[in-house]
């Protein structure tokens, strides 16, 4: 091998070497795991050596600098597996597991609670657990500097060219195969509220399907698609395959672009909602930028990934709609001109502005922009219950409740929801989990779109009790440092 394709050690040991530049000099106490850790990281990297031949540095010192001050791997923090969150303290890493754990293996408490139905008042049971020292340490720090911070590193990673030459150095991947092959960005990278460790979601158009495949498609079909997908990128010394999950509702391929920096990238091949998606959502942030603040702060306030990026976003969309400060989905898909039909679904949207819309541009401090967020979803809030009511951006106000869903032969859906209720109707006895409404959950969020999607639905009873716990204890600590700041002055 060249000396010059050594780039991921030179960066892995550039980061140790900060990492341990971290830590005071002086005398230090470790445990017998890192210490055999240090003795075999050590032991391989002297046979690593003693298999070398020295060779000239074939650029300038300098170029190699340069190298090593653009691309980096963070020195204190370290990213889940299976999730791909970021954490930088052992106890999170532990809490975090745990919640893994969790979601693995049903709760036996859980199994064997008596609550069956999430529809009515009280069916979220409510804790008296103390704040975490995580949370603790989250909430005592300045909100407008971190913020301010996170944005310049979601602003980086939404602008960042690799987000393109990925996706081009894919479609040429499986031009030869697909001609008319095109690749559409979506999720947290390309809305504005990504991290340097976030993947690149996309959506493959292999033959056309943007608007969805043929109804006669059948999950083998699918999974061929996939498959074939997965030998094209083989072949290539491009890509390298991570995982291919077919049971999920929408099955992703997920891997990494081992010539752009080890890029990882899930890919999905069903249709374009996702798609969408996004771009409403850089539209509501776009109207409202403090709305993309608060979802910054709120998916660092979220030690645990219990909500992810895409279920906070629309929470807060949802928080701005109640408050008259952004429109509801049904109001922009007002004028039939816009429709866009995927899968059944009008995914498609009018972009007005704000004053077109005669709404106000929202400007709040970050604790201000979190105080409302955490009142209005808690238990005590007054104008909302997650209990109760869905989180519906689509109508984009509180009148919309779980209870509309379990009415006979529906006649309680929302007249707006008439593609929802026909879906119902169609998918009553469907035995396929994946299809029908999962309106009987702790959380409701309904997407904007696809309103047969649940999007919080994998949050059990006892994940639900601990975030309501976390909204109630932030709320509290948001008003006591209101408070105090007001006593100083």
């Amino acid at each position: 091998m060249n000396s010059t394709q050594y780039l991921a050690t030179n960066l892995l040991i550039e980061t140790l070497t900060l990492n341990l530049d971290t830590y005071d000099p002086g005398p230090k106490r470790i445990d017998t795991f890192i210490l055999a850790q240090l003795e075999t990281l050590m032991e391989k990297i002297q046979q690593f050596i003693s298999d070398c031949t020295l060779v000239p540095l074939d650029e300038d010192a300098q170029s190699r600098g340069k190298i090593m001050l653009y691309f980096y791997q963070q020195p204190n923090v370290v990213r889940c597996r299976f999730c791909q969150k970021c954490l930088n303290e052992y106890g999170a890493a532990i809490e975090h597991i745990k919640m893994h754990e969790r979601q693995k293996k049903p709760d036996e408490k859980e199994s064997n609670a008596k609550i069956t139905s999430f529809i009515k008042k009280n069916c979220i049971p409510k804790s008296s657990d103390k704040m975490t020292k995580s949370m603790r340490k989250f909430l005592s720090k300045n909100p407008t500097t971190l913020v301010e911070g996170l944005i310049a590193e979601c602003n980086y990673v939404q602008n960042d060219i690799d987000n393109e030459r990925v996706l081009k150095n894919l479609e040429g991947c499986l031009k030869l195969h697909y001609p008319s092959v095109k690749c559409y960005p979506f999720g947290s990278r390309i809305v504005g509220t990504g991290s340097l460790s976030s993947d690149i979601d996309m959506f493959v158009d292999l033959e056309n399907g943007y608007l969805g495949r043929s109804a006669n498609t059948v999950p083998e079909e699918l999974k061929e698609t996939v498959e074939k997908v997965v030998t094209i990128l083989k072949s290539t010394n491009d890509w390298s395959i991570d995982d291919i999950i077919l049971s999920a509702r929408v099955p992703l391929l997920r891997v990494i672009s081992v010539i752009h920096d080890n890029i990882h990238c899930d890919l999905t091949f069903s249709n374009g909602l996702a798609h969408r998606n996004s771009l409403l959502l850089q539209y509501m942030f776009k109207l409202q930028p403090t709305a993309r603040q608060l979802v910054c702060y709120l998916k660092n306030w979220n030690r645990e990934s219990c909500l992810n990026s895409y279920t906070l976003s629309l929470m807060v969309i949802f928080l701005y709609q109640c408050h008259k400060l952004l429109p509801s989905v049904a109001k922009l898909q007002e004028d039939p001109s816009n429709d866009m039909i995927i899968d059944g679904w009008n995914a498609g949207f009018a972009t007005p502005t704000l004053e077109e819309l005669n709404m106000k541009l929202w400007q709040s401090s970050v604790p201000g922009l979190a105080y409302m967020f955490f009142e209005f979803y808690s238990f005590e809030g007054r104008y909302f219950s997650m209990e109760t009511q869905v989180v519906c951006p689509f109508l984009g106000d509180v009148r919309v409740l779980k209870s509309s869903f379990d009415s006979p032969n529906y006649d309680k859906v929302p007249a707006q929801m008439e593609r929802l209720k026909r879906y119902m109707v169609d998918h009553q006895a469907d035995t396929d989990t994946k299809r029908p409404f999962i309106y009987n959950k702790p959380f409701v969020v309904q997407d904007p779109f696809e309103h047969s999607h649940n999007v919080a639905k994998a949050i059990p009873v006892e994940i639900a009790t601990r975030l309501m716990r976390s909204f109630e204890l932030s709320l509290q600590s948001i008003a006591n440092q209101k408070e105090s700041k007001n006593l100083e002055n």
